[in-house]
Order: C-alpha cells, then sequence, then structure tokens
C-alpha cells in the first residue's frame, strides 16, 4: 500500500489536520525563485511609441500581418541585453516574465464594460504587445466560444456576469488555474480541437492596488508536497469541463490525468479548480492536496501591472488567480488585455481560413 493510500484511508477528520501540517514542515525548505523583469527606459519607451504610433494596428488582423516589422522594431529600440532576455525565455528554467513601462496610447479610453470591444483606440499598445510575442516566436490566437474576430480579449468588468469565474468576472474570486485545460497539452496530439495555449500574457491598462494577479510555479508547488501526490495527479482518474468563460459548456474531457512530465522532466498541467473532478479516492485527495499547496504564500507571486506593464507566463507549467472584487462601474475599473500564444501553427486548428488566429475548442 502506498503512503497516499495509507493517508487517504484515514478518518475524515484527519484530513482537515493533516493537509497544514503537511505544508507547514515542507515550506521551511521551499526556494521561490523570483521572477524576471524587464524595464524599458524613458528614452526606450518614448522611441517604441513614435514608431508604433505609424503602424496602424487596428485590429487582430492587421497586427498580426505586422509582426515581422514589431518585431524588427522592438529589437532595433531595445538594448541588446533585453533583446536576448526576451528570445532566451522560451527556453529558460524560469515560467514566466514582467516587461515593465510598454507605450501607452495617448487617450486611453474609459475601462469597456461591453462584451468585445475593438483595439482601434489602442493601436499603440497592441503593437507593442505583439512586437514582444513576435520576439518570443509564438502565435497569438483566441478560441471560438471566447473570442468572435479578435485576439486581444478585454478583461474588465461585464455588467450581469459580476458572478461568473471568467476573466468577464468581477465579484467571484478566480482559483488557482491553467487556462483551457480542457484542451491538447504540448505534449498531446491534436485532431478536432486546438491546442492548448503556451503562453498566456496580461497587459495592465488601469490598476486596483488590491486586486493583483496571482500566480505559482507548478514544479514549486509539487516540490512542497510528497512524490506520491505527483504520481497521483498523473492518472486517467480526473474529468475536465470547458471552463465557464466559453459561455456554453461542451463535451467533458473524461479520464485524463492533470500532470504529465515527459522523459526530459517537461511538466505540462491542466489543473482549473473551477473545472476539474476527481473521479477516485485516491485522486481526490491528490487534488486537496495540490490546491492547498498552490495557494501557500512560499511559493505565490502577487503582481500589480501598472498601465504599460505586461505579465507573461507559460499557461501549462504556473497557475494563475485573483480575488474577487466590487467594480464601481466609473469607467475606471481594472481593465487589462489579454492575449494567448501558440508556439507551433499547425497545432492551430482555424475555424475560418480567412481568420486563422481564431481556433476550434
Amino acid at each position: 500500500m502506498s503512503k497516499l493510500d495509507e493517508i487517504v484511508g484515514k478518518s475524515a477528520a484527519r484530513i482537515g489536520e493533516e493537509i497544514p501540517e503537511w505544508l507547514e514542515k515542507r515550506s521551511a525548505t521551499s526556494t521561490r525563485q523570483e521572477i524576471p523583469q524587464i524595464h524599458l527606459s524613458f528614452e526606450e519607451q518614448r522611441t517604441l511609441q513614435a514608431s508604433l504610433a505609424s503602424l496602424a494596428v487596428t485590429d487582430s488582423a492587421s497586427g498580426i500581418r505586422h509582426m515581422p516589422a514589431l518585431g524588427q522594431l522592438l529589437e532595433s529600440v531595445l538594448c541588446t541585453e533585453k533583446i536576448q532576455q526576451l528570445r532566451n525565455f522560451p527556453q529558460a528554467r524560469e515560467v514566466a516574465m514582467i516587461v515593465r513601462g510598454l507605450p501607452l496610447d495617448p487617450q486611453l479610453p474609459a475601462t469597456p464594460y461591453d462584451r468585445e470591444p475593438g483595439i482601434e483606440n489602442l493601436s499603440v499598445l497592441a503593437g507593442a504587445i505583439l512586437s514582444v510575442l513576435q520576439t518570443l516566436q509564438t502565435r497569438p490566437l483566441a478560441y471560438e466560444g471566447e473570442s468572435d474576430n479578435t485576439v486581444f480579449r478585454h478583461v474588465s468588468p461585464k455588467r450581469k456576469r459580476e458572478t461568473e469565474k471568467s476573466s468577464y468576472g468581477s465579484r467571484a474570486d478566480l482559483d488557482m488555474h491553467v487556462d483551457n485545460p480542457h484542451l491538447p497539452l504540448t505534449c498531446e496530439p491534436v485532431s478536432q480541437l486546438s491546442a492548448c495555449p503556451e503562453y498566456l500574457s496580461l497587459t495592465g491598462l488601469r490598476c486596483e492596488l488590491d486586486v493583483p494577479t496571482r500566480i505559482v510555479a507548478i514544479e514549486e508547488v509539487l516540490a512542497m508536497l510528497p512524490a506520491s501526490v505527483e504520481e497521483e495527479l498523473s492518472q486517467p482518474n480526473f474529468a475536465i469541463r470547458r471552463p465557464a468563460s466559453f459561455g456554453k459548456q461542451g463535451n467533458v474531457l473524461e479520464n485524463a490525468p492533470l500532470l504529465y512530465r515527459n522523459a526530459t522532466g517537461g511538466l505540462y498541467c491542466r489543473y482549473n479548480k473551477a473545472s476539474v473532478e476527481a473521479t477516485c479516492a485516491n485522486a481526490k485527495f491528490a487534488l486537496q492536496l495540490f490546491s492547498a499547496a498552490a495557494n501557500h504564500p512560499d511559493v505565490v507571486h502577487h503582481i500589480l501591472l501598472q498601465p504599460g506593464d505586461m505579465l507573461i507566463f507559460k499557461n501549462q507549467q504556473t497557475l494563475h488567480a485573483r480575488d474577487g472584487f466590487t467594480p464601481r462601474y466609473d469607467g475606471r475599473d481594472r481593465w487589462m488585455l489579454r492575449v494567448f500564444g501558440v508556439n507551433d501553427p499547425a497545432r492551430m486548428v482555424p475555424l475560418n481560413p480567412h481568420q486563422p488566429f481564431i481556433v476550434r475548442a
């Protein structure tokens, strides 16, 4: 009998005691890695802003079409060290980075409360975001059900959707999760549905000082737990629903593992507290332990994105979350732009060849 079997066999009264007891013992030896940051200087920001103003990124199609030029522009403005840091990120051990001080458009509009506004009033910032993604050599995309015609999702409160557990919700907490976990991970083949995003970027437009984005490296969460937890999470004993952000539920991914670790040690995860269900007792308890560790203060980063700050993280190697808040609907509520990235265009299944960046999900 495994150690996890022994733990699961204990009474329910002991379960609530053992999770914090284990984490208390492990936390003293945990080592949280700091998130690397790139700061644009005043001159770099001003030069980039002037150049982007002439490129007219007014929608996703024009922006993606201009991405090679946008990448070249960024490389001509930033110093060699900063460009190299961006280029190295895909293969780096770090799972997240922050680019601070991207240029903003001269007149920032009110925080949008309708479902899907365009980016014609944010052409400078949109171009800056795409220039960073081009340097990372990743392709922007959006998923059917979440978006009809744009890769830019406005993460802001939406009226009548306050309690929804999605980027359009506000009052409900968003618990730790990987985005779009029902889709094939990087280590899985693609057939009818497109790949799970490899990158997720959030760029600040307006900040709420008491509503940070929380992120955690999954590797650091597992380091706090007994090896039997990873073993259990790697078994096909979980059902994954399509997230609430898609508006309507699709087919549930049945009998799937939450974790994969390949032959070279690469880690891939589809944990999402709001949409994952364990299908046996061992899996349920491993999930409890993992969830508790994922919110432990020794591993969680609290990140505030000021206007022009861009957080980029590897979606399948990190979890992210935020607390609920009460929107004012005064035009100055919390507002970010979200863009997904997939490295291999062949793993995208477009709905329409004229909009290959909107894919099946």
